[in-house]
């Protein structure tokens, strides 16, 4: 894909590689009633891993890193060996897509800011077919935020991101699928701009510099910029929701 070298290369040299930060990711899992002792525990597009050291901190378990672009799994595990936990992380490079685990493999699925690469029905599908009864999924997913959103919101929001529900159908989405909601919470702007966007603005004005006269670097990098004003100016409206839900019987 056209400009897909850019997008690694900018990614690669920010903290993380979404919006999101160590709070929400605990909040999310906190709200999970119980797991046991040494839980298995999957995270699907896991790119710098930043939530997975938190997971494998917080849970005690093991924890299968998946992300299809090897350098993101190499920047994780040197992390993890700096925290001694790479006995714990393992580190798979696969397309999301692609997933082979046997059914019934996992005590918790998580996944932030990545399924729609699978489309959040389809994400939800696998995800129970990979979890023990009675086990959990945890899911941040864009989602419209308020039924006032203006057109030029919901125009940009279809076009990058066709898909896009609202929370209730996010919801919906959820119980058709054979889960129980445990619950479900807004990220804050600090995740998406302390955490995210401002680092990723000065990688811009950096890269901007390198690849100056490079028009197909400096249009990608456009867009991402246009990503920074659009929630800069529209960010009450859209964002990610986390929802965590458990695996029932249908």
């Amino acid at each position: 894909m056209e400009g897909m070298e850019y997008l690694y290369e900018l990614f690669g040299s920010m903290p993380r590689g979404g919006p999101g930060n160590k709070r929400s990711t605990r909040r999310a899992f906190e709200l999970i009633p119980a797991l046991p002792g040494d839980p298995f525990i999957l995270d699907i597009g896991c790119g710098h891993g930043v939530q997975t050291l938190e997971l494998a901190h917080m849970s005690g378990g093991r924890v299968i890193a998946l992300d299809n672009h090897h350098p993101f799994l190499d920047i994780l595990m040197e992390k993890a060996r700096e925290e001694g936990l790479d006995d714990r992380i393992e580190p798979v490079c696969m397309s999301m897509l692609e997933m082979d685990f046997e059914e019934g493999t996992f005590d918790l699925i998580w996944s932030e800011g990545a399924l729609y690469n699978m489309g959040f029905p389809e994400g939800l599908r696998k995800g129970r077919t990979l979890l023990k009864e009675d086990g959990y999924m945890a899911v941040s997913e864009l989602t419209i935020l308020s039924k006032d959103a203006p057109d030029p919101v919901m125009e940009y929001c279809k076009r990058e991101y066709p898909p896009i529900r609202d929370v209730q159908g996010n919801l919906e989405m959820i119980r058709a699928e054979g889960f129980h909601l445990v619950g479900h919470f807004t990220l804050d702007s600090s995740a998406w701009l302390e955490c995210f966007y401002e680092p990723m603005e000065k990688e811009l004005e950096r890269l901007e510099g390198k690849y100056r006269g490079n028009e197909t670097a400096l249009g990608f990098f456009e867009e991402m910029r246009n990503e920074i004003y659009m929630y800069r100016k529209y960010g009450q409206f859209y964002g990610y929701e986390f929802f965590v839900m458990q695996k029932r019987g249908r």
